[in-house]
């Protein structure tokens, strides 16, 4: 029995700093599918809910633990690189010395499998999430500020805010999204640095750029994409407009101007 499978070239327009099993001690990067894993999940999750994705994905969950009904596998790319990269492109100092990271501009295959057990349903659903991270997802370490932005390389990848727009509804996304930056002729490297330059909350952590103190996640999710020629900044979360009020009084924030609605 053949199974099918869809295969999603892919490149990154930022540098990549996903690291491997020893983390911060490794002196390289990796291109590794867990971590890819767990970001389609996550986009899956927002396409279709939690139980859709531990249907599709598999799920350790107690009693009700099951398999995953598809499979990824990476065919090519260079799966390891020392490219030096600042984590913290906006403040050198605080960055310190620089990362091992996958270098922008290299280019990879992702294959999607499908296995017995996979219906139609999950099939579609599975594909859908991993069109959808390619579009608005990254990968790796700060990987809410732009850096590890991953991008289609086939015709899946859109031309204009008018063909993203109509991507993400041919998906089934339906949540905020705006740009920044569009028409501005900015490097992916100047986007990168401008989306690392958030605020902090005067407490333990900002209500929606996150923190360490403890751990939270930023609700506030930044990635670099292309668009023709034009590179620019997405910006997806639950309160995009105090977002925007949170980071206009800074300069390099200022050169954007106001944020582009494209979603809803």
């Amino acid at each position: 029995m053949q199974l099918h499978h869809v295969d999603f070239p892919f490149t990154l327009l930022t540098p990549c700093f996903s690291g491997t099993a020893l983390g911060k001690l490794d002196d390289h990067a990796e291109m590794r599918i867990p971590p890819i894993r767990g970001h389609v999940r996550f986009w899956h999750r927002a396409l279709f809910g939690a139980a859709d994705a531990n249907r599709v994905w598999g799920s350790t969950n107690g009693n009700e633990g099951q398999g995953s009904r598809v499979a990824l596998r990476l065919l090519k790319g260079p799966l390891s690189d020392k490219h030096p990269a600042a984590l913290l492109p906006h403040d050198l100092k605080k960055s310190g010395r620089d990362r091992p990271s996958l270098r922008d501009g290299a280019d990879f295959t992702l294959r999607l499998q499908r296995l017995v057990s996979c219906t139609n349903d999950d099939w579609d659903h599975a594909q859908r999430a991993v069109k959808l991270w390619l579009l608005l997802g990254c990968l790796g370490l700060r990987s809410n500020r732009a850096a590890g932005s991953v991008w289609p390389e086939d015709n899946h990848a859109p031309n204009s805010p008018e063909e993203l727009k109509a991507r993400l509804q041919e998906l089934g996304y339906t949540r905020p999204v705006q740009l920044a930056g569009w028409d501005k002729s900015l490097s992916a490297d100047t986007l990168r640095e401008t989306a690392s330059d958030t605020v902090t909350s005067t407490g333990r952590n900002h209500p929606r750029f996150g923190g360490i103190s403890p751990r939270e996640p930023s609700p506030t999710k930044f990635k670099v994409a292309r668009l023709g020629r034009q590179h620019v900044l997405l910006i997806t979360g639950p309160a995009l407009a105090a977002a925007f009020n949170d980071l206009k009084h800074k300069p390099r924030w200022q050169t954007f101007g106001p944020w582009q609605p494209l979603l809803p």
